[in-house]
Parts: C-alpha cells; structure tokens; sequence
C-alpha cells in the first residue's frame, strides 16, 4: 500500500514503521513476523499515520479492506490459521 504524499520533500510514508532504517533487533523482530501478522502490522501502522492527519474515514476504511481482501484471494495461505 502507498500512501499519498501531500508535499514535496516528505511525505506520510516517511512515518511508517517500514520506512528507512531499523536498527537490527527491531528489524530481526519485524522479518520474523509471518506474512500475516507483518500486514496486519504495516496496516495498523499506515492507518495511524491516516488518523493522526484525520484522514482516516470511512473511505479509507473501505481501501484497506479492499487492499485486505485483494490480499486474501491473491495469496490464501498466508491467511489461514495454523492448525486448519
């Protein structure tokens, strides 16, 4: 997911967690996240960015689960649960 950036020389993404540099242990912690659990970090990340600007409305609400959804279907397996 990109987030938009409203001016020249920075940006919303440059606020995310994923952006630029991590020192090593939080890095190490990060990769070794599964694919689920890393979007569902990175998402709940973007959308503190989103709120903290206000522009978290329904609008965005409806983006992310669709981005959520298009995710489901392109790739199921990260999605199931262990032990099913």
């Amino acid at each position: 997911m990109n987030l938009e950036q409203p001016e020249a020389g920075g940006g919303r993404h440059r606020r995310t967690f994923s952006y630029g540099r991590m020192n090593t242990d939080i890095r190490k912690r990060y990769f070794n996240l599964n694919a689920r659990d890393m979007l569902a970090f990175d998402l709940w990340d973007a959308r503190r960015v989103l709120k903290e600007d206000g522009l978290w409305n329904s609008e965005a609400r409806k983006a992310f689960s669709d981005y959520i959804k298009a995710y489901e279907e392109a790739y199921p397996e990260i999605f199931k649960k262990k032990g099913k």
